[in-house]
């Protein structure tokens, strides 16, 4: 009786192993380069998004870490000291070249309809929400293909998931597959609870809990890099709740990008998110002066118009690095 069954497991393991590049390496001198301080350039006019529903998700065969596909199911992250912040809008203005944490990353080519860019998106639900940003503002090129593959309670630090065996493997997989040219990162919602890693309690802010994730986060730059892909990273933006230390967080990410020096680049969420300052703001004004909600209910995730402003931002620093060129 078992005999059909056994059949069926081997027909449906017959997928040939996908062939992954070995890890990239990071170069061996690092000059470090220093942060922006936070902008306070104008804003672009912005509009509450005509989509209802959300457009699907490119997959070439879903990684254990891969997306959900409801990305305003994000899960309730954990219970933070709660001082509620006022909300704040500031007066919409015509558009400027957002501001970037790095200088420019120069292009290793011009994207074409006929050769388009490649753009891999990664991260956790952070992303999951801003891959959808992603294509709307960046499908309707010709020249440019997304692939979105933010995942829903993923974190460096989640232990939820095989660190080698699962996350780099599915990280190997995706950049041999895809092929990216761009690898666009945005992730940190999850990276606050104080998880148990082999035993050991990484407590948010501290030494060990920056080693780790300086460690995985090297790990994963050279699975992202390892067909040469050039690596955008956004800062994780600024949430609601004080027990959120994402400047502690930004810090590793931007010593992670600094290592791997022109390969990578920091893109300043903020820039976009926050206010004239660079702090936290819940919602920002439209042309007519009408606010628009720009955080979730927790302050931790951005609506739709957050993502497309992200987007707007990515674009026009591929525009600036050479990537694309910039469309009127």
């Amino acid at each position: 009786l078992d005999e059909p069954m056994a059949v069926m497991a081997d027909l449906v393991d017959t997928d040939p192993t996908m062939v992954t590049l070995p890890p990239a390496e990071r170069p061996a001198t690092v000059t470090t380069r220093q942060p922006a301080a936070s902008p306070t350039t104008t804003w672009p006019t912005v509009a509450s998004p005509t989509t209802t529903g959300q457009p699907a998700v490119t997959t070439s065969g879903q990684p254990s870490v891969s997306p959900s596909t409801t990305p305003s199911t994000t899960a309730a992250p954990p219970e933070q000291p709660s001082a509620m912040v006022a909300s704040t809008t500031i007066a919409a203005t015509a558009p400027e070249p957002a501001p970037s944490t790095t200088p420019p990353t120069p292009a290793l080519r011009t994207a074409t309809p006929e050769e388009p860019l490649r753009v891999l998106a990664v991260g956790d639900s952070l992303m999951l929400d801003l891959q959808y940003g992603l294509e709307r503002v960046l499908d309707p090129r010709p020249d440019v293909v997304v692939e979105g593959r933010g995942a829903l309670g993923f974190g460096f630090t989640v232990p939820h998931w095989d660190w080698d065996d699962d996350v780099l493997a599915d990280y190997a997989d995706m950049v041999a597959s895809f092929q990216p040219d761009v690898v666009v990162v945005m992730i940190g919602a999850n990276e606050f609870q104080g998880y148990a890693l082999e035993g050991e309690d990484l407590e948010p802010g501290s030494e060990r809990w920056r080693e780790v994730l300086l460690e995985r986060a090297d790990d994963a730059m050279s699975r992202w890099r390892a067909g040469g892909a050039t690596v955008y990273w956004w800062t994780t933006p600024t949430m609601r709740g004080a027990g959120y230390l994402t400047d502690d967080l930004n810090g590793v990410w931007a010593t992670t990008v600094d290592a791997w020096m022109e390969g990578a680049g920091m893109i300043d969420s903020m820039a976009i998110l926050g206010g004239p300052d660079g702090a936290y703001r819940e919602s920002i004004e439209d042309s007519d002066g009408s606010p628009i909600p720009l955080r979730k209910e927790h302050g931790v995730h951005f609506f739709e118009v957050g993502a497309d402003l992200l987007a707007m931002q990515l674009e026009d620093r591929l525009v600036v690095d050479g990537w694309l060129v910039y469309r009127g």
